[in-house]
């Protein structure tokens, strides 16, 4: 997720989000493969449509399409290969959500309010 959030960051997530935060959120959920914590972008969100190569994808009711702030070629450069997200095992269930990060309170020199998409175009 960096530039967004990176590595040994400490975030408050909100445990009573019961929906789809809009699109451009950042959330903690259960990746469908693994059951492990993981943190992604909301890129769209219930009833949206997902472009993909091969056509396009409406999501259902209770879903959304999870994606990293790292591109291919910036993970790649870093050894981590392609990014793990919606692309790589599709839309995601509500259930599987845990929560919205909305703030950062650690460490000291990056402490406050998790930007929004904007501020990951600005920062690029």
């Amino acid at each position: 997720m960096a530039p967004t959030i990176e590595p040994g960051d400490w975030l408050l997530v909100d445990p009573t989000t019961q929906r789809w935060p809009r699109s451009g959120a950042i959330v903690v959920f259960r990746e469908p493969d693994t059951d492990l914590l993981a943190i992604k972008r909301v890129a769209a969100g219930p009833g949206q449509r997902v472009d993909l190569d091969a056509g396009h994808l409406v999501l259902g009711p209770d879903e959304a399409w999870l994606l990293s702030d790292a591109s291919t070629a910036e993970l790649t450069s870093r050894g981590f290969g392609r990014p793990v997200d919606s692309r790589r095992y599709g839309p995601v269930p509500v259930e599987l959500l845990v929560g919205r990060a909305w703030f950062r309170y650690g460490p000291l020199g990056r402490i406050g309010r998790i930007g929004g998409l904007e501020s990951v175009r600005r920062s690029r």
